[in-house]
């Protein structure tokens, strides 16, 4: 049963590569009404927490996930890239970082083999997070502060704060 599961979720990972893999732009398209969507997002990278992707197909979304100018600002990750002409750092879901998209992407990079860029991205979400007084929805990846209508007192940021710093803890002890 496990292997036949297995079995599928390699064909889904394939039949997203056939269909939604962008050679051109390197990273997977999002369509609407079966047309790309014009804007680059973090979710056009999310397949790589499959962890079922080819080497080639990996590197070149590590390499945008890092980009400094794309999505590695100041305070990763930033959810549009800032060479998109609809990032927005202060609006919410046009750019802010959010700390539950950055524990996807730990979780993906540890997955496909990158535990030093993944532990590099937990620190510095844990860093941004700790900076402030409160815990809030989203911040700005420019500066790391709270947007205008971030929720404050936010319980998944919180969630995950917590779980990241018990991995970070656990991790510490065992070297």
């Amino acid at each position: 049963r496990a292997a036949s599961r297995r079995a599928t979720a390699d064909r889904f990972a394939d039949l997203m590569i056939e269909h939604l893999w962008s050679e051109e732009r390197g990273l997977f398209d999002a369509l609407h009404d079966g047309e790309p969507v014009d804007v680059t997002t973090l979710f056009n990278l999310l397949p790589l927490w499959t962890g079922r992707l080819p080497e080639r197909i990996v590197e070149r979304l590590v390499k945008l996930l890092t980009d400094p100018g794309a999505f590695w600002a100041e305070y990763p990750l930033a959810t549009v890239s800032l060479r998109d002409d609809k990032f927005d750092p202060q609006q919410m879901w046009r750019g802010p970082v959010w700390a539950n998209i950055n524990y996807m992407f730990i979780e993906a990079l540890f997955r496909v083999g990158k535990p030093e860029l993944a532990r590099k991205l937990r620190r510095q979400t844990l860093a941004m997070i700790q900076r402030l007084p409160d815990i809030y929805e989203y911040y700005n990846p420019l500066t790391g502060s709270n947007p205008p209508k971030a929720a404050p007192i936010f319980g998944w940021t919180s969630a995950v704060f917590i779980d990241m710093a018990l991995q970070e803890t656990r991790e510490g002890e065992d070297e």
